[in-house]
């Protein structure tokens, strides 16, 4: 299911690798931290980093000392993350179909992958699945457009304008964007001790051509927008632009961008 919006966004995402430190990881980065925290990352440990991009968690976590191992399943993703992070272990790998043996890691991660995976719930099952008993699993996950300015400018302004019958069937993103669902989730995969750190993340973006912005450091509003007619495309960028001129600050775009990690114990 979904797979021709699955192998969209491998291939947008591999387009992105070589930018993406300049752009989206301005916002992801921010919940490393609350990440690594939720999961009592530690030295001699071992982690792995689901959906880990360009490694920044896994990296992040080998800097405390950690034994660190990536999976993405963008090519271009993985051969970024390894030459910024070559003390690591990274491979190419499926979310849901994880390649390591039951019971093998210390703790996992997964950084913004709920978001984007076509089956959130098969993903947790695997996350569970290789870490030991009584070892920890978490991810971060966007809050709603209901909660995060960036996401309702972002969306509004597609939906808006957008003819979403030409693009391609996708998975609700923001369905575990509700906390109460996350922790359901959690415990029906068997994870107890259920732990939700909110993330108060801001996006700084240049003056300027928002809309262009959210063009590079996203994939899922990209595949959309870029189905659609040149007048439509058009309609969707003056409307963004011109929500996003009111958070001009000092020369910057400021906007809210709010997550939050989600955690548990095996």
């Amino acid at each position: 299911m979904f797979e021709d919006f699955r192998e969209k966004e491998r291939i947008g995402w591999g387009s992105k690798a070589d930018f993406y430190k300049d752009h989206t990881a301005l916002i992801t980065t921010q919940a490393i931290p609350t990440l690594l925290r939720a999961v009592r990352a530690r030295a001699g440990a071992s982690l792995l980093d689901i959906c880990t991009g360009p490694g920044y968690a896994a990296g992040a976590a080998h800097a405390m000392c950690a034994s660190s191992t990536g999976i993405d399943f963008a090519p271009e993703m993985v051969a970024m993350a390894a030459r910024s992070f070559p003390d690591c272990r990274f491979q190419v790998g499926d979310a849901l179909q994880l390649d390591f043996a039951d019971d093998t890691f210390d703790a996992a991660v997964c950084p913004f992958g709920i978001f984007h995976v076509t089956d959130p719930q098969r993903a947790v099952s695997e996350g569970h699945r290789v870490i030991r008993e009584g070892g920890r699993y978490a991810f971060s996950q966007w809050c709603s457009p209901a909660e995060s300015d960036f996401f309702r400018i972002a969306m509004r302004s597609i939906a808006k304008h957008s003819d979403m019958s030409i693009a391609d069937p996708a998975p609700d993103a923001f369905l575990y964007s509700d906390r109460d669902l996350c922790r359901k989730l959690m415990v029906d995969t068997g994870f107890a001790d259920i732990e939700v750190h909110e993330v108060p993340s801001v996006y700084h973006a240049p003056p300027g051509d928002f809309f262009e912005n959210i063009m590079r450091l996203t994939v899922r509003g990209a595949i959309i927008v870029d189905a659609q007619p040149d007048e439509v495309k058009l309609a969707i960028q003056e409307d963004m632009n011109n929500a996003a001129s009111a958070y001009l600050t000092n020369d910057q775009i400021v906007i809210p961008v709010p997550s939050f990690v989600v955690s548990g114990v095996k």
